[in-house]
This record gives structure tokens, sequence and C-alpha cells, in this order.
């Protein structure tokens, strides 16, 4: 079968061959060669299935394939042929034995038709290959795509460098962060009784305005918790801190408006908190057993919650962004503008003082 395939005159090489082959029977995981050994002859299969390993199986190899050819075109001319991987019977399989010294007597013609078939069972090969690659790469890329959906930027890429030098996880490290959390006031009570469907197209909808300001000021999205979001910008040194500090707060004044927009346009009456906070936290991956998340901690992230969760008095007007007064000190006097001018103070339920500048819308 395999003559019939890829010779041009598989009469020709019938009759040079027949009276040197030899058929090896392998019964299933039996080794039929092992990479890196000298190589002195070359198989055709039979019947079965016979797997080309590297750690686990790679290529398959059926009935009319060619097996160990490569290896005496691998390495220097004059060179011992050596084989490149191992090969595995995958259950009882038949395979035609051919003698290296049966190809190497080959003469004239005969000799270079057998290489021109060689040639054309290695351009099968290769196309096969090519084939695979591809799907591979189509998979690598639905992968990455993947996980960029739920996991962010700086995490993504710490995965890719602990994937590159083999270590078991990402070691935390300590960076100043710009901190926001936001939610959608009234969200739960509008979703009641609602459609599965209705609920969730209504909470895309609120929380997409979010995202894109987040992502176009340079931000990540760490995590969606219902119908909340925790971001953050990591900010090294002072210069980035401030530009950090400048790009949350204008994707904050910009979300909520767009959010508020997109809630009147959905009859949804929800309205939209955003707190946002800045401080030294760690960022890596935490968590227990399998179950982790690379995440950012630390006493800043709880406060920057608090700032979201403060609910300023009925009668003040604004809010819908609140920033600490250690963020309102680094804002540029253009973004200051969107602010009441006075602070409010609330407490925690430690009775802990925080101070935060809102909105004026």
């Amino acid at each position: 079968m395999f003559l019939e395939k890829y010779c041009p005159d598989p009469a020709v090489l019938t009759a040079a061959l027949h009276d040197e082959l030899r058929v090896q029977t392998l019964h299933e995981g039996q080794a039929l060669c092992s990479g890196s050994e000298e190589a002195d002859c070359l198989w055709i299969v039979e019947e079965g299935l016979l797997q080309v390993m590297a750690g686990g199986p790679i290529a398959r190899r059926e009935r009319g394939e060619i097996i160990g050819e490569m290896a005496f075109l691998r390495g220097a001319p004059g060179s011992s042929p050596v084989r490149g991987n191992d090969v595995v019977a995958a259950y009882r399989s038949k395979v035609w034995r051919i003698d290296r010294s049966t190809i190497d007597a080959l003469a004239g013609e005969t000799r270079a038709l057998w290489y021109e078939t060689v040639a054309r069972a290695l351009v099968a090969k290769l196309d096969e290959a090519s084939l695979q690659r591809a799907s591979q790469a189509r998979d690598l890329n639905r992968g990455d795509r993947a996980i960029a959906r739920l996991v962010c930027p700086e995490g993504v890429q710490a995965t890719s460098a602990i994937l590159l030098n083999g270590a078991e996880a990402i070691p935390p490290v300590k960076r100043m962060a710009v901190i926001w959390f936001s939610d959608l006031s009234g969200f739960s009570a509008h979703s009641e009784g609602r459609d599965a469907v209705e609920v969730g197209a209504t909470l895309r909808r609120l929380t997409d305005p979010q995202v894109e300001e987040i992502q176009r000021s340079n931000g990540q999205v760490d995590k969606h918790m219902g119908d909340a979001v925790m971001a953050f910008w990591l900010c090294p040194d002072a210069p980035r801190l401030s530009k950090g500090v400048a790009g949350a707060t204008r994707a904050a004044l910009k979300a909520a408006r767009r959010v508020q927009a997109a809630a009147a346009e959905a009859s949804a009456p929800v309205g939209i908190r955003i707190g946002l906070h800045l401080g030294e936290v760690s960022v890596g991956d935490f968590g227990g057993g399998d179950r982790i998340a690379f995440t950012i901690v630390g006493q800043p992230v709880n406060e920057a919650a608090r700032y979201e969760q403060f609910k300023p008095d009925t009668q003040q007007s604004g809010g819908r962004v609140r920033v600490s007064d250690a963020v309102f000190e680094l804002l540029p006097n253009d973004v200051r503008a969107s602010f009441l001018p006075s602070p409010v103070e609330f407490f925690d339920k430690h009775r802990k003082r925080f101070v935060a500048f809102l909105s004026s819308n």
C-alpha cells in the first residue's frame, strides 16, 4: 500500500525489495524503536497503529505509512543515522522491516526511484504536520483568549513567565496600586423575578462601559463579583502613580456617566457607586489547594471597598464616584473640578475614620 500510494512505479521497487522484506509483530505498548539509538532499518506499517512519542503521542502511523526514514536524512553526511523519537505500538501491529543494507544496495534508477518515493511520503508528513501545527495554533489562540477573559493582563504575563522558567507559582511582590471598586446599586432588586437571560444582558450592558473605560486608561480588571467590579492600576514609581490616579479617576467619571445613561435606556432603576483608593499591595497568586487567583491583597484593597460602600447623606448631591483623600491629593486641577470642594468623613464598623471626596454628579 505504501508503494502504491507514493511510488511512481511501484512494480520496480516491489521487485527490488521483495526478497529482503521481513515482517515484525508488535504487541500493545511494545517499542518499535527508541530516540537517539542508531538506525539500521526502516519500517512500513502493514496493520495496526504506531505512535511517535515525545513525552506523549505527537503523531500516528497507520497502514501504508513509513517509519524511520528520517533517521537516514538526519545529521551530517557520512555520520551514523540516529533515531529522533520513540515509536510505540498502540495495539497489536505488524510492520514490514527493510534493512539499511537493502537500501544501500539499490543502484541507479531504482535507488533514485526509492528516494523519490520517500520524498513524496515526507511531503505528505510535512503537510500533515502543517495542518497539525495550524490546529494547535488555533487551540493556543483560543486558550490565550479564554485565559485573558479570566485573568488580568498582569496575571497572563506572570503566568507566561512561570511557564517559561518552570516555576510552580507566581511569587507575590509589593507594588503601589490605585484600586477601583464599583457596584450597581439597586441591580439585585431590579433582577428579582426576571428571566436569567434578561438579567445577564442588562448586567453586561451596565458592566461593559466600566470595563471599557478601565482598559482604555490602562487599568486591569481583577474580577467581577456579581454586579460589582474590582480593578487596579499598578504604579511602581511616582510618575506612574500620578498618571494612574488621574487615569483611574477620569475612567470612573466617564464610566459613571455611561452606566447611568445605559440604565436609563434599559429602563432599569439602577445607580452606580465607584470607590478609588491607593496604597501598597501584594500582587501574585493567592488562594488554597488548586483554586488560586492572581490578584492584589492588602489593607488598601479593603479600604477601597469601604469608599465604594459609603452611602452619603440622602440630602447630599452627587457622589457616584468617591475618592480617598490620598487619591484626591494627586489629582490634577481639571479632574478635581469634577468633585465637590468639601470632603466628607465616615467611619467603618471598627470606628476607623475615612475621608472621601465625592463627585459632583
